[in-house]
């Protein structure tokens, strides 16, 4: 939950709204005192025991991340005195991008760690589920718009009432016949939730699953505007409710970016991306539901 001062804005570092593409000082702070370092053990140095019994070697988990970074690993990193006070101050001063590889990282290597362990008072304490809920209650208390999900990886925080459409929509889509549209439908959650953002390719995938379900329940169609118009003689359906599907098409063809290229720098936001999306997942529901095909 949001601490007292960010839940009423009396912090001023706060943001108004949750923090998306920045990792703020204090983030970074909170998550390398308060998560990473307790850890974190010396490692390849017999003169080091790690007495813990600690999941995250420092040295070897620098040495991957500056594979990640793609630089060279600097000589204070393989130095037992001073390889922890050097990852410290690599996360401090990593672009807010990398940050986030790294908090991905850790809970990867932590899983792997896990994989090998049946001790479960050792799991409590250092697992990847705890790894994961401290993070994301860090996340949530400095409203950052990330979550570490099951996967290690990071996602766009999505609202409950959200999750649980989503949710639907991903059962409705498991029969072998809407594959396709599934494949679609997951890479548009893909590039509107997860890192690196790409609203242009969200919309153009959620309305690609929205075309493939209308292809599936109207085999003679080869586009969405063929599906819209065995819709218009299809008397179950609204014509109001089938122009609303007509204009989502109409939308993705016009916008610069989406389903064509354009001459003029893309508009499209993430807020459209996510608006487009949720009407896709609508439309899916709405279509299958009425050739009695949903839930």
């Amino acid at each position: 939950m949001p601490k007292f001062s960010s839940r009423y804005g009396y912090n001023p570092k706060d943001a108004k709204a949750p923090i998306l593409e920045e990792a703020p000082e204090w983030l970074r702070i909170g998550y390398i005192n308060g998560i990473l370092e307790k850890l974190l053990y010396v490692d390849n140095d017999s003169r080091y025991t790690n007495k813990g019994d600690r999941p995250l070697g420092t040295k070897e988990l620098l040495e991957n991340y500056c594979l990640l970074l793609r630089q060279e690993p600097g000589e204070a990193y393989y130095d037992s005195w001073f390889c922890i006070d050097s990852l410290k101050e690599l996360l401090k001063e990593a672009p807010w991008y990398s940050f986030y590889d790294f908090v991905e990282l850790a809970a990867k290597k932590i899983r792997e760690q896990e994989q090998y362990r049946m001790d479960d008072a050792w799991i409590s304490q250092f697992g990847v589920a705890r790894y994961i809920k401290q993070v994301n209650n860090l996340f949530e208390e400095e409203r950052i718009a990330w979550r570490l999900n099951s996967n290690c990886e990071l996602i766009r925080e999505i609202p409950s009432a959200y999750a649980t459409a989503l949710e639907g929509a991903e059962k409705v889509l498991s029969k072998n016949e809407f594959e396709p549209a599934r494949k679609h439908y997951r890479k548009a959650i893909r590039y509107v939730y997860q890192h690196p953002l790409d609203p242009e390719n969200g919309i153009k995938e959620i309305v690609s699953s929205v075309e493939s379900i209308g292809k599936t329940l109207y085999p003679g169609a080869a586009t969405l505007g063929d599906v819209v118009k065995a819709l218009r003689k299809d008397d179950r359906f609204p014509q109001t409710l089938v122009s609303v599907i007509d204009k989502f098409y109409t939308f993705a063809n016009a916008e610069p970016a989406i389903r064509h290229g354009g001459v003029v720098p893309s508009k499209v936001s993430l807020d459209d991306a996510e608006f487009s999306l949720h009407v896709g997942v609508a439309l899916i529901r709405f279509l299958l539901s009425k050739n009695n095909r949903g839930l």
